[in-house]
């Protein structure tokens, strides 16, 4: 039996496919509502979905992908004012850093937490080492695209990941959307 014969393998390309309809779904609806805006940022979640935001109007927009997996649709939520908190990580390197299999790689960068209006927190990290980001145009959305992607693609497939030489860089970007939040710093252990 062959890997694409695993049956772990069928059931994680089936998971992709009703990930996929749903994105479409999604982008048919929101072109349908002429939703278009010139720029987003988005990051990957650790449920293996992202959180999205932008400005396509007056208002913010906060979009909630559902997890890998998950039976839960696309949540988009509207904003006169963002109601958010950030606050810096940093986790120490130990050991040798990594280096070989030995100790842990060292973390670095932001969290900024988005409340909703249900009262939960949406989270997009900006901490190196844990997973990825993009921002886009409209033009280049892979999120709004209206039609299928080949072979049922992960929209976080497209971010950039995430290292600790890439994090200045997706902090600029990012505090260009959070403009008037003040970063609270935080210590973390592994």
């Amino acid at each position: 039996m062959g890997f694409f014969d695993n049956p772990e393998e069928q059931e994680r390309k089936a998971k992709l496919k009703v990930m996929e309809d749903k994105r479409v779904a999604f982008a048919q609806r929101l072109a349908k509502e002429g939703f278009a805006p010139q720029r987003m940022l988005l990051t990957q979640s650790a449920n293996g979905g992202f959180v999205a935001l932008c400005r396509p109007d007056s208002r913010w927009c906060l979009i909630v992908s559902p997890g890998f997996g998950s039976d839960d649709d696309f949540r988009v939520e509207y904003f006169d004012a963002l109601n958010a908190r950030a606050e810096t990580v940093f986790v120490a390197a130990e050991g040798m850093g990594g280096i070989f299999g030995f100790g842990t790689k060292g973390q670095r960068g932001v969290e900024y937490f988005i409340t909703c209006a249900d009262g939960t927190e949406a989270c997009m990290s900006f901490v190196g080492s844990r997973g990825s980001w993009l921002e886009c145009t409209l033009a280049k959305n892979p999120l709004l695209k209206t039609q299928r992607r080949r072979g049922d693609a992960n929209v976080v497939w497209d971010f950039q990941p995430l290292d600790n030489g890439s994090v200045d860089r997706a902090l600029k970007v990012a505090q260009s959307y959070f403009p008037e939040v003040a970063v609270v710093t935080k210590q973390e252990h592994t």
